[in-house]
């Protein structure tokens, strides 16, 4: 009996912060405002956020329109560099740091201005190797999803970087309106995937476990 109340209560327990999850991620997607571009602050590197490709491998629309939304940033001279990120393991094709890297090329961006990271796969994984690319891990401005960048603030400071100025690649539109649900669903899971992973990414260096084993848990 004992056992059965104890897993009532878990079931409960879970039920209520998922539910708690779901309405936090639609509250920050809808009602949670970021400052306007004319307002942000010139800082050091935009980091720009993969979002996945499509079956065909090339850029899905997240991607793209987060990646438009860099290149618009750098072009207002907010930073004198741009950071890619993105790797890809489920298509043959280019990683997708490298498709975005390429856009903002064919954009018009110099090359010597772009810094690629195309070995992550996870959110935790964008920030570590990211940071590792660059020479200054303070003060960036960090473009995605609204629905995706309290995680990625959270990711990113996790990993070391300071003074982040987070920007919404993407405000509202009807595009994804039937997606929403589903969407905010997901999210609200990966936030507590997120969470184990990186505690037990840092219990394994505690360990003293390489962190070229270790990495893999982030993935």
């Amino acid at each position: 009996m004992g056992i059965t109340r104890l897993l009532r209560r878990t079931l409960k327990a879970g039920i209520f912060l998922g539910l708690f999850t779901i309405a936090m991620v639609y509250g920050w997607t809808h009602y949670l405002t970021y400052p306007e571009q004319d307002k942000l602050q010139k800082t050091n590197t935009i980091i720009c956020l993969a979002a996945g490709l499509k079956p065909d491998g090339s850029m899905g629309f997240y991607t793209h329109h987060r990646a438009l939304t860099c290149v618009d940033l750098y072009k207002q001279g907010l930073a004198p560099q741009l950071a890619f990120t993105g790797g890809n393991s489920s298509h043959d094709a280019p990683a997708t740091g490298q498709q975005m890297a390429q856009l903002a090329i064919d954009l018009g961006v110099p090359a010597a201005a772009i810094v690629i990271e195309d070995q992550s796969e996870s959110t935790l994984q964008n920030a570590l190797f990211t940071l590792n690319k660059l020479p200054n891990t303070a003060g960036v401005i960090l473009v995605t999803d609204k629905f995706h960048l309290p995680r990625s603030l959270a990711s990113f400071y996790w990993a070391g970087a300071r003074d982040i100025q987070p920007y919404p690649s993407f405000v509202g539109s009807n595009t994804i309106q039937p997606r929403l649900t589903q969407i905010t669903a997901v999210e609200a899971l990966k936030i507590w995937v997120n969470l184990v992973r990186a505690q037990v990414y840092s219990l394994a260096g505690m360990l003293g476990i390489p962190d070229s084993q270790r990495i893999q848990i982030l993935e």
